[in-house]
């Protein structure tokens, strides 16, 4: 599908060439500038957002983007703006265009932090070999401030029940599933110390919960998230899915997503007893790599702060 018919069926019906300009505000009338705009770039890329007032709002993007060819625009009430950019972003993104978004894109194009720290051949190894685990690299962050901050949280953590059950999986996760590990450790991931509430520990990467440890009804479980629509999983068929929860009759799927992973993520509750299992089936490994892996690349962990280092220890 052409970019001009996927705009069209998304109720797009102004398209502008602005290569060069300024200013757009003699394209919308005062009271009609509010909505989801496209903007085109001079190098085949896309952005899309929303705007109360998109004259104003395509001048700021000047100021960061100045390839910017053309611009399509479609007006929405303030009220869905949320909801509609999340729908465009989606499904520009679904017909495989390239777009310079972060937030609520799955995919992230162009060169990133993450890059500096995990080469990306190094990366693209580590996607397709599953046999690659853990980190080589020797050194690990020295932090005392960080490190006192949640000491006294893994004293309380030993003393739950589940404690060194825990602790097992979550270096089998750790170990299987985040690149570069011991490199990326505060900056791109962060584990939290959390003996509270029923919750263990969660893992955190870029601005969202990967996952997450707790107690239900007295059964330890496992909730995280990966990719799907890009991954093996997507190639499911009918039959492959029974056998698929006959093998994990445990999982729950639930259609929950954060905002900042894009619309290719899948969230699953799984028992402890089946995680490890599960976490190791090629096709479901494969799946979390690649929604890791993109999430670091998206940025770094906002939550650094929450580390806790003695924990961590347990597991790179």
């Amino acid at each position: 599908m052409t970019t001009k018919k996927t705009l069209s069926d998304l109720g797009f019906t102004e398209t502008f060439d602005v290569e060069g300009r300024a200013s757009v505000a003699d394209l919308f009338k005062p009271n009609k500038r509010c909505g989801i705009y496209v903007l085109h770039t001079s190098n085949g890329e896309h952005y899309a957002g929303q705007a109360i007032d998109v004259t104003r709002r395509y001048v700021q993007h000047c100021k960061n983007h100045s390839d910017i060819v053309k611009i399509s625009f479609k007006r929405v009430p303030q009220k869905n703006l949320d909801q509609e950019e999340q729908k465009v972003i989606h499904t520009l993104e679904h017909e495989g265009l390239l777009l310079r978004n972060i937030a609520y894109a799955s995919i992230p194009h162009g060169e990133s932090d993450f890059d500096l720290v995990m080469p990306v051949k190094e990366q693209e190894k580590w996607l397709k070999n599953l046999d690659i685990v853990g980190d080589k690299y020797k050194r690990r962050l020295v932090d005392e401030s960080l490190r006192r901050k949640y000491r006294g949280r893994l004293s309380s953590f030993m003393k739950e029940e589940y404690a060194n059950q825990v602790i097992y999986l979550l270096r089998s996760y750790v170990q299987l599933c985040i690149p570069a590990a011991r490199r990326g450790e505060v900056a791109f991931w962060i584990i939290s110390c959390l003996p509270q509430k029923n919750t263990y520990s969660r893992m955190n990467i870029y601005w969202q919960e990967v996952l997450t440890v707790f107690v239900h009804k007295k059964e330890l479980k496992f909730s995280l998230h990966f990719a799907r629509y890009n991954s093996p999983i997507d190639k499911f068929s009918d039959k492959s899915w029974d056998k698929f929860k006959k093998k994990y009759p445990s999982a729950k799927f639930f259609d929950h997503q954060y905002p900042t992973g894009g619309h290719d993520q899948v969230n699953v509750e799984i028992s402890a007893k089946e995680f490890e299992k599960f976490i190791q089936d090629p096709k479901i490994l494969s799946a979390i790599r690649l929604f890791n892996l993109r999430l670091m690349k998206k940025g770094t962990c906002v939550r650094k702060n929450n580390h806790c280092l003695d924990l961590a220890d347990r597991l790179v």
